[in-house]
């Protein structure tokens, strides 16, 4: 008697396990597809997920996001940017990140090891703008609170210096370099 109601339980367990892994494939499938750049607002939401946002600013961000990887995806389809070739570019800058190259010396050099031309890499600082300018209309959507909380690396978009002295920025009156001889 005991093997007929362990017998039903085996057979529930192999009919009920393959299941299972089925649903488990399809969730891992989703959230690998859900990597893309085409989501900038989702990105930027993770971000800001300590900050409180309402359901409008959480709307707004993701219209403003729409819009912005639209403009991205345009600048580079008509550069003939490729998957392929921001694969390349990023296996490249990884190899590269103990580099002692920096800054716009550190990107001319990745861009050419990845086979970047210069059209290229004008699209990039293209998509780059319009990134940052997405990241400032958000930004300016979060009240006073809000900014206080924002994450680090997002304070630069806030405006304020919270009492920090700002360096070099464009229109600034700094001293004049000193002239060659």
């Amino acid at each position: 008697m005991n093997f007929k109601v362990f017998g039903v339980l085996a057979l529930a367990a192999m009919i009920s396990i393959p299941a299972f892994a089925a649903d488990d494939a399809k969730e891992k499938k989703k959230k690998k597809g859900n990597r893309g750049q085409g989501n900038a607002a989702g990105q930027l939401l993770k971000q800001l997920k300590d900050v409180g946002l309402s359901d409008e600013q959480i709307a707004k961000v993701k219209e403003l996001g729409t819009d912005a990887a639209a403009k991205m995806k345009k600048i580079k389809d008509d550069a003939g940017i490729t998957m392929e070739l921001t694969k390349k570019r990023q296996e490249v800058a990884k190899a590269m990140a103990d580099s002692e190259k920096k800054g716009a010396e550190l990107a001319a050099a990745i861009n050419k090891e990845a086979g970047f031309s210069e059209a290229h890499a004008k699209a990039l600082k293209l998509v780059n703008e319009v990134r940052m300018e997405f990241h400032k209309s958000v930004v300016a959507l979060l009240d006073d609170g809000q900014k206080e909380k924002l994450p680090a690396r997002m304070q630069r978009f806030a405006g304020g210096n919270k009492g920090k002295k700002k360096k070099g920025g464009k229109g600034e009156n700094k001293k004049p370099a000193p002239a060659a001889k």
